[in-house]
């Protein structure tokens, strides 16, 4: 499996902050990727960089070879880089027409994309509610709104930022085969999520952040009995780390 997304000694300050410490990783194409750590650890603001909301203070970011370390976010997202957000902030527009709007950077003809976005409104299982207004919609909804809008950009890697945060535990197991679902069409993902279930389950390998540092990279088996990642977690003493 190849490399889609390679990040290398990526570092933000805030002033004397180090939010994101000299990280380095690979996201291997088609390969579903979990991000964790404790409130703080840097996770967002690893997105943000890599999003371009952030311009990074070093480092480099590179998908499929090219680099988009000084890219504005909308060059990245036309190079393949689509993401969600924390806060579900759909537009006073029915679900369809949140969808379209994206849509139109690909798609000029509004029958076209029209068409499309039914298609994804489909893959995300909100075809019937097409026609309706956001604000009218269950939070869990809303959420794969916000997953169809960032899939309306064609994305090659999709950052998923807590998609699953505020579920109660069935919407949880509702959406989890979504996210396979959109990996298995040929997306690869790289997601944030603090439901350590949901995470482990779905994932093939796992990154953790603490402080704003890389702490540990592995299956879910080997990041679950890492010491360093339980000190993280539980604020247990280990010298080593």
């Amino acid at each position: 499996m190849d490399d889609l997304l390679v990040v290398r000694n990526l570092t933000k300050n805030f002033g004397g902050l180090a939010a994101v410490s000299e990280v380095s990783f690979e996201v291997r194409r088609g390969e579903i990727l979990g991000l964790i750590g404790p409130n703080g650890a840097g996770k967002t603001t690893l997105f943000n960089l890599i999003s371009g909301l952030l311009a990074s203070n070093q480092g480099s970011i590179k998908l499929e070879g090219e680099d988009l370390t000084k890219m504005p976010p909308y060059r990245r997202s036309a190079m393949g880089v689509g993401r969600t957000f924390q806060v579900v902030r759909p537009f006073d527009m029915t679900v369809l027409e949140n969808v379209m709007v994206p849509i139109f950077t690909h798609y000029k003809s509004a029958k076209e994309a029209k068409g499309k976005a039914y298609e994804i409104l489909e893959m995300v299982r909100l075809e019937n509610m097409a026609d309706s207004m956001p604000s009218s919609l269950t939070l869990a909804q809303r959420k794969r709104i916000e997953v169809a809008r960032a899939l309306a950009t064609k994305p090659k890697l999709l950052l998923l930022d807590e998609v699953l945060a505020g579920l109660n535990p069935s919407e949880v197991a509702e959406n989890l085969p979504l996210i396979r679902q959109v990996r298995d069409s040929g997306v690869t993902i790289l997601f944030i999520e603090h439901l350590m279930d949901a995470m482990m389950a779905i994932s093939e390998r796992v990154l953790v952040m603490d402080q704003g540092a890389l702490i540990a990279c592995g299956t879910p088996d080997e990041v679950t009995s890492d010491q360093c990642v339980i000190t993280a977690y539980l604020g247990e003493e280990a010298p080593e780390c």
